[in-house]
């Protein structure tokens, strides 16, 4: 009998105190866990209830869940606790071991809804004990420590994009681009060829070209053909060579951006003996045409054997810088 007074004193107790809290809580509480805050773009709120959730978004929720699980022990759980305690009661007027059952599931749900809506209390109590609000902290206070939890409600959403400051652009690269223009590529097969290494090639030259050259060379005490047909995109890329070198300065080209071509271009010069910058005709040569040939005289004698070049059906073009280049002569026969 003195436990049952007792028992009742301590629920009506803590009942008393526990209450408020449970309507500071809000509770009952069905919803929603998540609050709908409106967006603030640059100050104006938009019509959508939908934003990135902020630190204090995160703590409304977890509030939010702990508020929905105690309405759920209290409106649902309990009354079917209490209404099982009950039933156990009436079906069991004699027998102590089920009476006894009965007091324990209504004296434990009892128990366990005063803790849990008096939890706030018990915790306010121990922090009253552990926590100090005035507390310094670089700028400031820690302040209440009940801020830490519901958290800061001013803050709900993360700030969206529009709503920052704009971050300054960074400075434009300016990138340095060589002003000589870089070599065009070689796709045609024979072109491919002479470049190489095979730079001496009969095909669709005159059928007279490779004997009168052979005759002239043995007439004119040896010498070698350093080059006969070119296909036009390999002329072409003689002459971008001595362009590019020559007549656009590359040679004397100091500027970091053009030192990755200046290489390429410098070993295309000393590849095909251009560094004397001679002459290279771009279009209309005779070597596409078939009729022309370039020959290196062993005795490097090119203007006294001028005569033994026509003897040959051969005439000497005498070009700046380029003495090795000879022409057949229309309507000649060498043999």
């Amino acid at each position: 009998m003195h436990f049952r007074v007792y028992l009742f004193a301590f629920l009506l107790v803590a009942g008393s105190l526990a209450l408020p809290f449970a309507a500071h809580a809000a509770i009952p509480f069905f919803g929603p866990i998540i609050p709908n805050e409106q967006i603030t773009v640059n100050g104006v709120v938009t019509n959508q209830n939908v934003c990135a959730a902020g630190w204090g978004m995160v703590m409304v929720v977890i509030n939010n869940i702990i508020s929905l699980l105690l309405t759920l022990a209290i409106v649902f759980v309990a009354p079917l606790m209490i209404a099982w305690s009950g039933f156990l009661f009436v079906v069991n007027p004699v027998n102590a071991a089920g009476k006894e059952q009965a007091k324990k599931i209504l004296t434990n749900t009892v128990i366990g809804i005063v803790i849990a809506l008096a939890g706030y209390m018990i915790v306010a109590a121990l922090m009253a004990v552990l926590y100090n609000a005035d507390a310094k902290v670089p700028g400031t206070t820690l302040g209440t420590w009940s801020d830490i939890i519901r958290g800061d409600s001013t803050k709900l959403c993360l700030p969206l994009a529009g709503s920052l400051k704009p971050a300054v652009a960074p400075p434009p690269v300016v990138s340095v681009v060589c002003s000589v223009p870089p070599l065009s590529a070689l796709t045609d097969p024979l072109a491919q060829q002479m470049e190489a290494g095979q730079t001496v090639i009969w095909n669709n030259t005159d059928p007279r070209l490779q004997t009168c050259a052979n005759k002239f060379i043995n007439d004119a005490g040896g010498g070698s053909v350093t080059s006969a047909y070119r296909p036009q995109s390999y002329q072409n890329h003689l002459w971008e060579i001595r362009d590019r070198w020559c007549t656009q300065n590359l040679r004397s080209n100091s500027n970091s951006a053009c030192s990755s071509l200046k290489s390429t271009v410098s070993a295309e010069v000393s590849k095909h003996g251009l560094s004397a910058c001679g002459a290279v005709a771009q279009t209309n040569s005779t070597h596409g045409s078939g009729t022309g040939v370039d020959i290196k005289l062993t005795s490097g004698n090119y203007s006294d054997s001028t005569q033994l070049a026509r003897q040959a059906c051969l005439t000497w073009a005498n070009y700046p810088d380029d003495p090795y280049h000879y022409n057949l002569i229309p309507n000649c026969s060498c043999q």
